[in-house]
């Protein structure tokens, strides 16, 4: 497998501080802050890093139970960080709730593809580990 490096931009796009991100051939996403600064218009920075951190998750979980042979028909990932009190107000911790929904999935089988999605798969939850307590909650609906 060849790594791809990943290219993103960012430009500024108004008098504020709404920028417009691109990556490939995708449609914009934008990023933005909370009035006065910002016109509140697109997701902030630190929103954008759960975003990140919830769709890597997402993504290695679903491949790993596939390769177990389970059904997924329905994944959901709740982020919430919880900031420090103090500048640069980073995120001492986050919860990660994952919904799963299937019906074949054990406990333990979903428990074993979030392990390995934080300790070898998701490259976001690797940069994180160290520098943020992730709490992880997890629950199975049968269909």
């Amino acid at each position: 497998m060849s790594i791809i490096n990943p290219t993103t931009r960012t430009t500024l796009v108004n008098d504020k501080i709404r920028f417009s991100s691109t990556a490939r051939n995708n449609p914009a996403i934008f990023m933005d802050y909370f009035p006065p600064q910002g016109d509140g218009e697109g997701y902030t920075g630190l929103e954008m890093l759960l975003v990140s951190l919830s769709g890597c998750s997402a993504t290695a979980v679903t491949v790993l139970l596939g390769k177990m042979h389970k059904t997924v028909n329905g994944l959901t990932i709740d982020a919430c960080g919880i900031r420090q009190e103090a500048p640069p107000y980073t995120f001492s911790r986050i919860d990660l709730s994952f919904t799963l929904v299937s019906p074949d999935v054990t406990l333990a089988d979903l428990e074993k593809a979030i392990r390995t999605a934080e300790s070898s798969l998701c490259p976001v939850w690797a940069l994180l580990k160290g520098n943020v307590e992730i709490i992880v909650h997890h629950d199975i609906k049968a269909n």
